[in-house]
């Protein structure tokens, strides 16, 4: 792992603890009142997806540049 996916993977861990409270705090709001339930429901979507985001680039595959192969054939 490079130094930006690690840091990506940092980031990521940090903003599940604020979109789980959004969203959970949304769902027992949705009993009482639908403005406050859809608005901390779209700031835990908008934090949850950034987080999916971190996560994504954190765990992708990174292209092979044809420098990092070796010159000899494994065998």
């Amino acid at each position: 792992m490079r130094g930006g996916q690690i840091a990506a993977l940092i980031f990521a861990v940090l903003l599940l603890l604020p979109g789980g409270c959004f969203f959970y705090f949304g769902a027992i709001f949705s009993t009482d009142s639908t403005v406050v339930s859809g608005l901390l429901l779209m700031v835990a979507a908008v934090l949850l997806g950034v987080a999916g985001l971190l996560f994504w680039i954190a765990f992708r595959a990174r292209p092979r540049n044809r420098r990092d192969t070796p010159d000899v054939p494994p065998g």
